[in-house]
């Protein structure tokens, strides 16, 4: 198309050799100059682009840590003190122990947000994930509702990022049924295969519509969901009114082989 405009124009305004040379030149220049113009806006739009991605997710990865380790904390310190209260009148040994693990709590969302905020110390990984969630059932300790816990398979078929990323999607399920379905029965159960890690945490709750949840765009199902799809896995949530609520997760691991290389 440019090089049949250029012909055209040379046929028209060429009297000699010498401007059609400088018309060629001329031509090839604008031709040029066009397109690295529209080539240098495009990259900039691309670049504008990757910018805005990048922030909009940076925003969402800073609403999970603030929802999942900030917001934890300060749910697990209200209930403490609220317990404490229950059995100060009877039980002043046990009031104690519950102000105990809410100053704990406190303290442990005081150095996440000094983590989160300074971004200069990165969360240490769960080295432990059976310890992690038997450590969260202590500090959630309820007498009315019972709580299974089974972990099961070697922890070293997972990374410590992949155990990190898990205790805290399975922490938020199973905070989620305390908080909100009114349960007597939490049973929760990890899987660890070297391809493979899957959880479930069931409860016998009230339930919930998930339609109703989707609309309402809650964080903790929102964190649960990207977090695992952070890590190429998915979580899927069954539940239905008066039915109680199901919660699986489903992690892929990269096989490690501990064979010696062979020649």
């Amino acid at each position: 198309m440019a090089l049949s405009q250029l012909a055209r124009r040379i046929a028209v305004e060429a009297d000699s050799p010498a401007e059609a040379f400088t018309l060629v030149a001329t031509g090839m220049e604008e031709s040029l100059s066009r397109r690295i113009r529209e080539s240098a806006e495009s990259y900039h739009r691309f670049l504008l682009n990757q910018v805005q991605e990048a922030q909009g997710e940076e925003r969402r990865r800073i609403a999970r840590e603030l929802h999942d380790r900030i917001g934890h904390g300060i749910s697990v310190a209200h209930q403490q003190l609220a317990l404490s209260e229950v059995h100060r009148p009877t039980d002043p040994a046990r009031a104690v122990v519950k102000i105990g693990v809410a100053q704990q709590a406190i303290q442990e969302t005081m150095e996440n947000l000094r983590q989160i905020t300074s971004e200069l110390h990165p969360q240490v990984p769960v080295r432990s994930l059976e310890k992690a969630l038997l450590g969260f059932l202590e500090a959630v300790e309820d007498d009315v509702v019972s709580v299974g816990l089974d972990v099961n398979g070697d922890e070293s078929w997972a990374e410590p990022r992949v155990l990190d990323e898990a205790f805290l999607i399975i922490r938020e399920a199973a905070r989620n049924a305390l908080s909100h379905a009114g349960p007597s029965v939490i049973l929760m159960r990890v899987d660890i295969a070297p391809h493979e890690l899957s959880a479930t945490v069931q409860d016998n709750g009230q339930g919930f519509d998930l339609s109703s949840a989707r609309d309402r765009g809650g964080v903790g199902l929102t964190s649960m969901r990207e977090r695992a799809e952070l890590l190429g896995g998915h979580v899927a949530i069954s539940s239905e009114q008066g039915n109680g609520c199901l919660v699986e997760l489903f992690i892929p691991l990269k096989r490690q082989s501990h064979e010696p290389d062979r020649p």
